[in-house]
């Protein structure tokens, strides 16, 4: 019981910490969700490096992996500051970036990225090898999937911000109502060899309750213009990120395996730590969020 509290607690504060500057921005037309993409960044990397030393493969390249972290982060960062003090000079890194093609191309490097990933989960034996590349491995698994997601939050409309809630909502539902349905009715285990708590239980009712979850939410807020197909996409949207989540937590679990590693860190007692936390938006929020906010 005393872990089951402990594990609420912080889910919520760490909830609270990806919502509340969300929520800010949708009010206030702000960016301020670029400062939480950028600490995940950075604590993750580190996190990532710090995994290395358990392998036979420990890399030195965190300082520098850090730095290319801040570079990426900056146009962001700074059009975020510009937005809360509007009489600061205009920011030449953004306008030069601001471009849909940059944003394409990068998309295409992530959504690579993650189909390797992907194939990878499934290849019999240790993947330890991965870490003699840290460096890259971090840019494609962590930097650039949270650096595109920040990049195109930034780019788009205010409008266009709250389409976020379609991929963020579905993922912590998705992982809070797979735990409960696993502890409850959990018995097929789905890849024991590299996540032995995971249930074909669990993950079918995890999937199925977020689906339902937005397709009420939809319902109740329903306008005069909503159609019968905006139902059927939201539901086909939270499956979809239900699928890439899960996927993603397998891809941590088989990284944590191959580094000998029970949890990425400890910064969340009862989670683990960022990394643990955000493997599933890693695979799922920033292509599915350029998809639906820039189409």
């Amino acid at each position: 019981m005393k872990e089951l509290i402990q594990r609420g607690i912080f889910g919520l504060v760490f909830l609270l910490f990806v919502f509340a500057p969300f929520i800010l921005d949708l009010k206030n037309s702000t960016n301020i969700f670029n400062l939480t993409l950028f600490v995940f960044a950075m604590l993750s990397t580190f996190e990532l490096f710090k995994m290395t030393k358990n392998t036979e493969f420990p890399s030195n390249l965190m300082f520098p992996a850090l730095l290319f972290n801040t570079a990426l982060f900056l146009p962001m960062l700074l059009e975020t500051l510009r937005g809360l003090f509007p009489e600061m000079p205009f920011n030449p890194i953004w306008d030069k970036l601001n471009s849909f093609y940059l944003v394409m191309i990068v998309i295409v490097i992530c959504a690579i990225a993650l189909i390797a990933f992907s194939t990878l989960i499934f290849i019999k034996g240790s993947i330890q090898a991965i870490f003699k590349f840290s460096f890259v491995l971090n840019i494609l698994y962590v930097s650039l999937p949270l650096a595109l997601l920040s990049y195109a939050y930034t780019l788009s409309p205010p409008a266009n911000k709250q389409l976020l809630f379609l991929v963020l909502v579905p993922i912590y539902l998705n992982d809070t109502f797979a735990y409960i349905s696993g502890r409850l009715f959990g018995k097929h285990l789905m890849f024991p060899t590299v996540s032995p708590k995971k249930t074909w239980e669990g993950f079918i009712g995890g999937m199925i309750i977020a689906a339902l979850t937005m397709v009420l939410l939809l319902f109740f807020n329903r306008t005069a213009t909503t159609t019968s197909s905006e139902f059927i996409a939201i539901g086909l949207i939270s499956i979809c990120v239900s699928i890439l989540a899960t996927l993603g937590d397998f891809f941590e679990s088989r990284l944590k395996r191959a580094a000998n590693t029970k949890d990425s860190g400890s910064i969340l007692p009862g989670h683990g730590g960022i990394l643990d936390r955000i493997d599933a938006m890693l695979f799922a929020a920033p292509i599915l969020y350029v998809f639906l906010a820039l189409n």
